[in-house]
């Protein structure tokens, strides 16, 4: 059920191209390139994307428990869960995509103090695997 309702989401988010919050760049030939922004968020050392699966089934699994429940969680823990596998797969171009469906997904979300910590945390994860996604594409 959770797969088709992905599906659906994909399927509009390519309808939708630039217009989405949770698509900055629509599905097109133009490979995939992490948003500055999430980039600019951490300075590390060059570091393998298979390096950030464990963490972005964490965040998807443990850490997205506090957020507020509703469509957009679901949106962020489905793009969180398949940019790791995308990632084990080592399909990158597709990775990137979904962490920046992610990064939309976490941003629509409603703000609390309970989930803030959480966040902070996904928004790190995210911003750490746009890094590692940065150096794999380049290439």
């Amino acid at each position: 059920m959770r797969f088709v309702r992905l599906l659906l989401l994909l399927a509009f988010v390519t309808a939708c191209g630039d217009r989405s919050i949770v698509a900055p760049e629509a599905y097109g030939r133009r490979p995939c390139r992490p948003s500055a922004a999430l980039v600019a968020m951490v300075t590390v050392e060059p570091f393998a994307p298979r390096a950030m699966r464990s963490a972005l089934v964490h965040g998807a699994n443990a850490m997205t428990l506090t957020v507020a429940d509703g469509p957009h969680r679901r949106d962020l823990q489905d793009a969180m869960r398949i940019a790791a596998s995308d990632i084990s797969a080592e399909q990158f171009d597709s990775a990137c995509r979904l962490v920046e469906i992610a990064d939309g997904a976490l941003s629509a979300l409603p703000d609390s103090a309970a989930s803030f910590p959480n966040r902070v945390g996904i928004r790190l994860i995210l911003a750490l695997t746009a890094q590692s996604l940065t150096t794999v594409i380049q290439k």
